[in-house]
């Protein structure tokens, strides 16, 4: 499914909580790891013009040299348990070195996690995460970092969850989610989440009006609307999760929820039991056709939980 897993790293102990998640994904597939780390210089401008001639080259020498010292550490340990391990350093801002790398190879798999520190220019990795998520094709994986030190995947993340909007494109999560709890050993739970009857009735209020003009027009009940939904989604789920259960052994679940913020009511579900979230950018759902992209957003942005995202 993945080529490789790419590990940005930023030279800190925050940053490296990524990589229990790139581990289990590296040894149950069969695949390398290649740590990467941007690095800065002093602008040339700031040099004089005579420190500028050979300093320059000196300078990102030494600039690349101590991003692959900070990287040797972990590069020995995963070589010494078996991994296939790689270390890449190249000069520049840190999210475009890391796009650049990541998009000369699309099926790999980057495993990055938003709060380490590092560089000359001391960037914050949240940012870097952000920008790299919105600029990427590749599959990405994003994992929330904790001062108190990174926790085993296998022992912290009990099942994997799915939200699903009913769309193929949503859909594209589902082997992702396969593979990702075959690593973990993991159940999976399918999870739709519908509107409440209240969310029916404000729409159906605010559009009646306009349609004074349709003297025959017969709008639903919101409570009628509300079954629909129910009927609907139960049959979708449980086609889903029969399609799923053929080729993973560790159980599918569907869940159907009704609530009004779909972020929210995934982040409290996969929070319940800690899980690992697996949701695409491009689904759409909802009466008001939200796009599943900006509930991602949120879920990533609001959460602890680990996010796997899909486009």
């Amino acid at each position: 499914m993945y080529s490789k897993v790419i590990v940005p790293l930023d030279g800190s102990d925050l940053s490296e909580q990524s990589l229990p998640y790139a581990e289990l994904v590296a040894k149950s597939l069969g695949v390398p790891i290649e740590l990467v780390q941007g690095y800065d210089i002093l602008p040339a401008s700031l040099l004089g013009a005579r420190n500028r001639s050979g300093v320059v080259s000196t300078l990102e020498e030494g600039s690349r040299a101590r991003a692959l010292v900070s990287m040797e550490s972990q590069r020995r340990r995963l070589d010494s348990e078996g991994y296939n391990v790689s270390v890449l350093a190249q000069r520049g801002p840190a999210a475009d070195v890391i796009v650049a790398i990541a998009s000369a190879e699309p099926t790999a798999l980057v495993v990055m996690s938003t709060h380490g520190r590092g560089g000359i220019s001391r960037w914050v990795m949240g940012s870097v995460t952000d920008k790299v998520l919105h600029t990427i094709a590749n599959p990405m994986l994003i994992v929330r970092a904790n001062v108190l030190g990174p926790a085993s995947p296998e022992t912290s993340v009990r099942s994997v969850v799915v939200p699903l909007d009913g769309s193929a494109l949503s859909e594209l999560a589902i082997p992702h989610a396969m593979s990702m709890a075959g690593a973990l050993s993991a159940g999976i739970t399918v999870l739709r989440i519908t509107p409440t009857e209240d969310h029916y009735r404000r729409q159906i209020s605010m559009v009646t009006p306009e349609m004074g003009a349709v003297p025959d027009l017969d709008l639903a009940e919101p409570d009628q609307l509300a079954v629909e939904d129910a009927e609907e989604t139960s049959a979708y789920l449980d086609d889903v999760r029969n399609r799923m259960s053929i080729d993973h052994a560790h159980g599918v679940a569907a869940e159907h929820l009704t609530n009004d913020n779909i972020a929210q009511a995934i982040i409290d579900r996969a929070s319940a039991q800690t899980s690992l979230v697996v949701m695409t950018t491009h689904g759409r759902s909802g009466v008001g056709r939200m796009v599943l992209g900006s509930v991602t957003d949120r879920v990533i942005r609001h959460s602890n939980l680990p996010v796997l995202v899909i486009r």
